[in-house]
Parts: structure tokens; C-alpha cells; sequence
């Protein structure tokens, strides 16, 4: 059986850009993200959505924006969300790590709520990308083009730094450039810590 590596991270701490780099390497990738925004266009998951939380489509599919507008100020419907969503992803990553499985010695799970999930009972080793809040908030804002106040909510809406790095098997800071933490990933890679966790 294969080691299934999680990596995940609050917002903006450059979990993307590491999962990229791995791809680039070879290294199977699953992108719970993208799983997530599939499943938001089943029609099931929609009418669900529409049903527990507020009509939140725009031309026939889930407005994302306009959701994420709505959960990220209202925990209840947060958790409705992910009552809805959670899963469903589940079943779609480990569908897709048992057809990756007989060719691979590990699979990578990047998933920015792999705790909240509970998919950590399914990894043999968690990656968790730190960096300040500050920084952060600065990423946010030039990538999502959000207000300072949309972009400290977004970070508020998840577990704190401290939560993520004490559940963590391993931390890399991305709070450098992106050649300082490419580079604390081929130092890893070169170690490949999951190899020792029992």
C-alpha cells in the first residue's frame, strides 16, 4: 500500500505552489479543491445547496463567490456546507488514491480542510505550510482581490496557525520566496520522513 502524504495549511500559506512543485516531479497529486468544485456543480449538490442555505446560482451553476460570501460570515451555514460536501470528497479522493495505488510508493492529498474533514484518519503523514498572518492577508488581497477586512475573515473562518502546526507530522515555512520553500521541499523529499513514522 501506498503512504497517503497530506498537505494542507491555512489560506494563502502556499500549499498550491508546493503541490505544483511535486507534480513537476512527478509525485501524484490529488487536488481536494478541484474535487470540491466538481462535486458543486452535481445537480444533487446544488439543489441540496439551494435547499439548506439560499439560492446562491447564477446562470444555472453555483455562484462560488457568492456562497463563499455567505458561509464565510455564518458558521451554522458553514456547516451546513460541509455537511453537504465533506462527503462526497471524501469518497471522490480515496476513489481516486485506490486507482493511483499499484503504481505509487506515496500519494500526496493536497486539502485546505483535511482536518476539518477528519481525512487525517485516512493519511500516514501530514505536511502543513505555515507562514504569518500578515503575509497572508497581503496574498489574499493581491490574489482574490478582497478587501483587508474579507481577507482577515477568510483566515478567521479557519483553524489558527498554532492548531495546524501541533497536528502537523511535518511544517514547511513558506514565508520566504517561492525558491526558499521549493527548496525545504527537495530537502524533504530527499529525507522522505513518512518513510520513518510508524
Amino acid at each position: 500500500m501506498p503512504k497517503i502524504i497530506g498537505i494542507t495549511g491555512g489560506i494563502a500559506t502556499g500549499k498550491s505552489a508546493i503541490s505544483g512543485y511535486l507534480r513537476s516531479l512527478g509525485y501524484p497529486v490529488i487536488d481536494a479543491d478541484a474535487i470540491g468544485h466538481e462535486i458543486l456543480e452535481r445537480e444533487d449538490v446544488r439543489r441540496e445547496i439551494n435547499e439548506r442555505i439560499g439560492n446562491v446560482e447564477s446562470n444555472g451553476k453555483i455562484d462560488r463567490k457568492k456562497l463563499g460570501s455567505i458561509v464565510f460570515s455564518d458558521r451554522d451555514k458553514l456547516k451546513i456546507l460541509n455537511e453537504i460536501t465533506h462527503p462526497r470528497i471524501i469518497k471522490a479522493i480515496l476513489d481516486e488514491v485506490d486507482s493511483l495505488s499499484e503504481m505509487n510508493k506515496e500519494i500526496f492529498v493536497e486539502a485546505a480542510v483535511l482536518f476539518e474533514m477528519n481525512f487525517d484518519k485516512y493519511t500516514d503523514f501530514i505536511i502543513v505550510t505555515d507562514c504569518p498572518d500578515d503575509v497572508r492577508i497581503e496574498r489574499i488581497m493581491q490574489r482574490d482581490r478582497l478587501s483587508y477586512d474579507e481577507a482577515v475573515m477568510r483566515i478567521k473562518s479557519q483553524m489558527s496557525r498554532e492548531e495546524y502546526i501541533k497536528r502537523a507530522d511535518f511544517v514547511i515555512d513558506t514565508s520566504g520566496n517561492i525558491h526558499d520553500t521549493l527548496e525545504k521541499v527537495f530537502e524533504m523529499l530527499k529525507r522522505k520522513p513518512w518513510c520513518d513514522k510508524i
